[in-house]
């Protein structure tokens, strides 16, 4: 009997795969002879496909118990509550990156003590027990007293949590006493570096017009003096497209193993400025493949390097592992795995949809710290409706999609761009299709030191 599966046209073959991750390869001939059940129970590739669930003997019942434990493994973020609490502290910034998403040009706020004690005292009702309490921007050291603030009091206003804290800042406003304050408390730090000098100030320019990137820079030296490693994370404009060489070599010189090759996503200031700074998904899968090339060449010369993205949809093909990354989830992370609060106190469903709210629009409000609580905003229209949105399953061109298993959608990105939340973006989709499809070229070709490479990076997530 046949499994489920999806199959999709791949070059020569076709493409089989399954919802364990799990996946194979056949000529076109091997298989309409699968489907048809005329391939011999004997051979070898029979017996590969039904050790890994595409078809089976005996009961439906026994293949479902004996599929299921895979399953939850594929899909166990399905078993967990909201964990991320995304901290906006502030929408002011000393930067005006290019692409800005996190201000609208509306009203400068931060955040009060008041309304970060309320927040915290929300989260205290969400029943994960390990949560991480991330702080944004704007830039959130401009409120760097909150941080501060909501450090030394969450554990213990939340004695029952095991807490995790990250920072996402540009590192301009770093100082001892900061470094000093992160490694007292374990504070993660991460960054963006778009690129050599040259690109990431253009990208990303400082607003008294010095050089971001050396305020980065000087940042991340007395970070690293105080033991704290720094992760960074890459935003592609179409400044970025003709140099993906010399954006990993600007990685692998700052001595970062890891790099997360971002397309630009089309909200605030790059929604306004798309057709400066933005490219179609071909442009940007060019890009992508060369960039992959120079890493997978860099790691082959012996200094390692992963990519982030290729890395977590890795760690689903070759690991049948569930990825909490929000957006590669089904449904996805909005409400239910993240949420993100305001200095104003009001909370949305994810960052993305805050950011839509910083642009005049409050589709993604959940409430608000002071009005109403996590229980709300579980059972909130909008919280059902972007889970909804957002489930694969029940997504036409998505429910039978050969990558179904590896992939997600973004209901925020389909509202700014489509104005439905459930309109999938067209370039988004093709962008995501062409990783993969870029991926699978790799692991069919099947170099053994290739796929040793891979597994690597599938086991760093």
């Amino acid at each position: 009997m046949l499994g489920h599966f999806y199959f999709g046209k791949f070059k020569d073959g076709i493409l089989l795969t399954g919802d364990t991750g799990r996946w194979h390869f056949l000529s076109e001939k091997d298989f309409n002879s699968f489907v048809n059940d005329s391939t011999p129970k004997d051979t070898q590739q029979y017996q590969l496909l039904e050790a890994d669930h595409f078809c089976y003997h005996g009961s439906e019942e026994a293949f479902i118990q004996e599929n299921k434990y895979d399953i939850q493994t594929a899909n166990s973020y399905l078993f967990e509550a909201t964990s991320l609490f995304i901290f906006a502290v502030t929408n002011e910034c000393n930067n005006k990156c290019i692409y800005c998403q996190a201000n609208g040009g509306g009203q400068l706020k931060k955040m009060t003590k008041e309304v970060a004690e309320a927040a915290i005292r929300q989260i205290e009702k969400t029943p994960a027990r390990v949560i991480t309490i991330e702080f944004q921007g704007g830039e959130p050291l401009m409120n760097f007293p909150i941080v501060q603030y909501i450090v030394l009091n969450a554990q213990k206003l939340l004695p029952k949590k095991e807490i995790q804290f990250t920072i996402v800042s540009n590192l301009s406003l770093i100082t001892d006493e900061i470094a000093s304050f992160f490694r007292d408390y374990k504070v993660s730090v991460s960054t963006s570096l778009d690129g050599d000098k040259k690109l990431h100030d253009y990208n990303r320019p400082a607003a008294d017009k010095t050089s971001s990137y050396e305020s980065m820079l000087k940042g991340k030296q007395i970070l690293e003096s105080y033991g704290i490693k720094t992760g960074a994370i890459q935003t592609t404009t179409a400044q970025a497209l003709s140099c993906p060489e010399t954006i990993i070599h600007s990685y692998a010189d700052l001595g970062y193993n890891q790099v997360f090759l971002r397309p630009l996503t089309r909200l605030g200031s790059a929604a306004r400025r798309w057709n400066e700074i933005g490219y179609t998904p071909t442009q940007y899968l060019a890009f992508y493949r060369k960039a992959l090339e120079e890493i997978i060449r860099i790691n082959l010369n012996g200094t390692p390097m992963v990519e982030y993205h290729a890395a977590l949809l890795l760690s689903k093909i070759m690991n049948g592992k569930a990825v909490n990354y929000m957006e590669l989830r089904s449904p996805c992370g909005a409400g239910v795995g993240q949420i993100a609060i305001t200095a104003n106190g009001n909370v949305y469903t994810c960052d993305e949809g805050r950011m839509i709210a910083e642009m005049g629009d409050e589709a993604f409000l959940l409430g608000n710290v002071f009005q109403n609580g996590y229980e709300e905003w579980m059972n909130s229209s909008c919280c059902k409706a972007v889970c909804s949105a957002s489930l694969l399953e029940t997504l036409p061109g998505c429910c039978d999609c050969v990558y179904k298993p590896y992939c997600g959608v973004c209901p925020v990105v389909n509202y700014a761009i489509n104005g439905s939340i459930t309109k999938i973006s067209k370039d988004r989709c093709a962008i995501y299709k062409g990783i993969l499809d870029v991926l699978f070229d790799y692991l069919i070709e099947g170099k053994k030191e290739i796929l040793h490479l891979f597994q690597s990076w599938s086991k760093s997530i």
